[in-house]
């Protein structure tokens, strides 16, 4: 069976909405063939979760945009010739994955904890390596450090960006506190990273009147917006580029057909036009996020709308992730396929392949689900 074309860029590791297990436990087994792998069953290690927009129609109570996909390739040494693909919350996932790894490689203990794992993930709006290695320490759950590609000083960059937004919010709750430095303040601090310990963040939960079931769901979404308005500031370069190199190559071509032409200009404008959609919201997000932090901690002039945010975050933390996943995951597979040109002056025939894959990953969200062959 031939490769798809498209599907390299989509599947590769390297977008925040993609986690190609198959080929880091590939990479991990090369390093180290002792390695705890990430599941316990060995032949799920050849699967690809993608985050994906769930179909309005399946969005029943309350249930988040953002789903996670089983992707089950057809040849598991060539995850590119195409695969399978399913929605963690349809009903018929366990048998999917029955039915992939067949029954006799199963056992239920190492089912309940893939599941487990897949559950856990599927409840972070994306799947960036930061994201997920930091979930998975709070879990307890142990794999190899190699699949979550962070190097200590990005990891400590990450940490130190989010730390400081942290600091103001403790010396509120403790005004005797001189700085984070503070030992009531730090043990705070951990807590709030930790996102778990509920009677710990009690004297942040009544400072800031918050509703005590959701306390700990709505720091775990504070702290992942946090991140996430770190990465807006890293990607707006790449976002920039990417707009204008379309708005570069949209030009007709000599030798092309108006037809083909036509195609690869309505294709841009879709992929811009929702480009723009999604850095949008997310910039929304950032200025509204950064505003209300502002008036409460650096001008101290009213808390209304800090406190306001706080109690939405773990609905606009799902939004904030879908959209820059989308963009980053369309900034990524362009990057590809057009660094290796020089300048990125790109034939028109590549130029057709990213004008249609850019229009796959940026396309609108569906509104009713299907089983689809990739």
């Amino acid at each position: 069976m031939a490769e798809n074309k498209y599907l390299k860029p989509m599947l590769d590791t390297g977008s925040p909405r993609v986690f190609n297990c198959n080929e880091l436990t590939h990479r991990v087994l090369a390093n180290n063939p002792e390695a705890k792998l990430f599941f316990e069953t060995k032949a799920l290690n050849a699967l690809v979760l993608i985050k994906d927009a769930v179909p309005e129609d399946d969005r029943r109570g309350g249930a988040p945009s953002v789903g996670t996909k089983l992707y089950f390739p057809f040849n598991e040494d060539n995850i590119y010739e195409g695969g399978r693909t399913i929605f963690y919350h349809e009903k018929g996932v366990e048998g999917s994955i029955k039915e992939y790894c067949g029954e006799g490689a199963l056992t239920p203990e190492a089912l309940a904890a893939d599941m487990r794992v897949i559950s856990i993930l599927n409840h972070v709006p994306s799947l960036d390596p930061f994201l997920m290695k930091d979930v998975f320490v709070r879990e307890g759950i142990t794999v190899d450090e190699a699949y979550f590609e962070v190097s200590d000083e990005t990891w400590a960059e990450i940490e130190s960006f989010m730390l400081q937004k942290f600091e103001p919010l403790i010396l509120a709750a403790f005004p005797d506190a001189k700085s984070s430095s503070d030992e009531k303040a730090r043990q705070l601090i951990d807590k709030i990273w930790e996102a778990k310990d509920l009677d710990a963040l009690m004297p942040l939960i009544l400072a800031f009147r918050l509703p005590k079931e959701r306390a700990l769901d709505i720091f775990a979404a504070w702290k992942g917006i946090v991140y996430y308005s770190y990465q807006y500031v890293c990607e707006q370069t790449r976002f920039v580029e990417l707009i204008k190199w379309i708005a570069e190559n949209e030009a007709p071509v000599v030798g092309v057909t108006a037809a083909e032409t036509k195609e690869v200009q309505a294709l841009f404008k879709q992929v811009r036009d929702q480009l723009r959609l999604e850095w949008q919201k997310t910039d929304k997000i950032v200025q509204t996020y950064q505003s209300s932090y502002d008036k409460m901690f650096m001008e101290k002039s009213s808390s209304a709308d800090f406190l306001a945010f706080l109690k939405d975050s773990d609905k606009i933390y799902w939004e904030i992730g879908n959209s820059l996943g989308k963009v980053n995951h369309a900034t990524y597979c362009w990057d590809v396929m057009s660094s290796r040109f020089k300048d990125r002056k790109v034939p028109w025939q590549n130029r057709q392949e990213i004008a249609r894959l850019l229009a796959k990953v940026m396309e609108p969200d569906k509104k009713s689900a299907t089983a689809m062959s990739w």
